[in-house]
Parts: structure tokens; C-alpha cells; sequence
């Protein structure tokens, strides 16, 4: 089983690769990678397997190919360090993340759910501050018992609609969110058990 830590890292010159492409291009836009090469399979219309190299090391996608894009189920893995890897399992459309699938970003970060456009949009989970990640260790819904998070509706990478707020020593909002403030009704419930019914207006508490 593979383990992804996260290192305190400085000048990570594949700024692009932070993202792994431009939500704006109509394919996947791998800026850095230095080569690429076909090692098993169809990699333009099929499965296949395409090794690729930048100068922090190796990475790969392994997975479904359509005319030359990831379209369908794919792995896609790229070291944004000599020491760490980003990473995107699910599904894609003509290069983009497009419906379900789990993104580590190499810095703590998880998030599962659905996607749009390359974008977290529709229901998800977005966990925070996680040492460490280990693929298929742990379900979603252990993790959202254990670190910080929040789960619920997602449009164009901003919480929006009906969520969950967890904080890591167990307090927790639930109720609306809009472009990732609270908003709406709500009820904030303490560590120990209490709950407080809320209105929150585009991020400012009102009652």
C-alpha cells in the first residue's frame, strides 16, 4: 500500500502541476512534463498505460484513453516534488475530471465526491490537514468522523448549498452555505453536545 506524506516544501516550480492542468483547456494540460511514452496498452483510443517524466521524477495515468485524452476511469499520478505526489483517481471527459473521483493534493488535502469541468461540483467531501494518505485505508465516512472537514454540495469548487462543517475537536456547523461562507439557516453544535441555531448572512452572523 502506497502512503502519501506531506513535507513542509518551498518553490515548487511546477506551478501548473498544482492543479495538473488549465480548467480552461479543453484537455488535460500537463505543463513540466518533459516526455511522455505509451508503455502498455492504446493510449489513444482504448486502455493503456502512459509514463511521464518532469524534473522532479516519474509519474504515470493509467486508464482509459480517447482520442489521445484521459476520457473514462483513470489513475492519474505526478510527483510535484522529488518527495511528493499529486494525485487523481476517477473519471474523466476529454482530459477534465468530470464526475466521481478522489484528489489528494500532496499537501494535506483530500477531497471525494463529484466533479464538473475539473471542478469540485455537486456532492463531496473535503478533508483538511491530513498528515498523511493512504489509498483504500480508510472509508470516506471514517474520515469524516476524524479530521477536519466539509461534506456536502459543491459548486465550481466553492461549498454551496446544504454542508457539513467539522472542525477537528468535534464542533461542527450544518446548514447553508453559499460561495463558501455560511449563509442561511443553520446550527452550530459544541463539543459537548449543545446546539445553537444560527442565521448567517453571506458570511456575517446575524442571529
Amino acid at each position: 500500500m502506497k502512503v502519501y506524506t506531506v513535507f513542509d516544501l518551498r518553490s515548487l516550480c511546477l506551478a501548473a502541476l498544482v492543479g495538473f492542468w488549465s480548467a480552461g483547456s479543453l484537455g488535460q494540460s500537463l505543463t513540466g512534463i518533459t516526455d511522455r511514452e505509451c508503455t502498455y496498452g492504446n493510449c489513444i483510443d482504448g486502455r493503456g498505460t502512459l509514463k511521464l517524466s518532469s524534473q522532479w521524477g516519474k509519474g504515470e495515468y493509467m486508464g482509459n484513453f480517447k482520442d489521445g485524452e484521459f476520457h473514462g476511469y483513470g489513475r492519474l499520478e505526478v510527483p510535484i516534488s522529488f518527495i511528493e505526489e499529486e494525485v487523481y483517481a476517477g473519471n474523466w471527459v476529454k482530459g477534465l475530471r468530470e464526475g466521481r473521483g478522489a484528489h489528494w493534493n500532496g499537501k494535506g488535502k483530500l477531497y471525494i465526491g463529484e466533479w464538473g469541468n475539473n471542478k469540485r461540483h455537486g456532492q463531496g467531501s473535503y478533508f483538511f490537514n491530513l498528515p498523511e494518505w493512504r489509498e483504500n485505508e480508510h472509508t470516506e465516512f471514517w474520515l469524516k468522523d476524524n479530521y477536519e472537514n466539509y461534506t456536502g454540495g459543491f459548486v465550481e469548487d466553492h461549498y454551496q448549498g446544504y454542508g457539513t462543517y467539522r472542525w477537528p475537536d468535534g464542533q461542527k456547523y450544518v446548514g447553508g452555505f453559499y460561495a463558501s461562507d455560511k449563509h442561511g439557516e443553520g446550527t452550530f453544535y459544541y463539543a459537548t453536545g449543545t446546539a445553537r441555531q444560527q442565521y448567517w448572512q453571506y458570511g456575517d452572523l446575524i442571529r
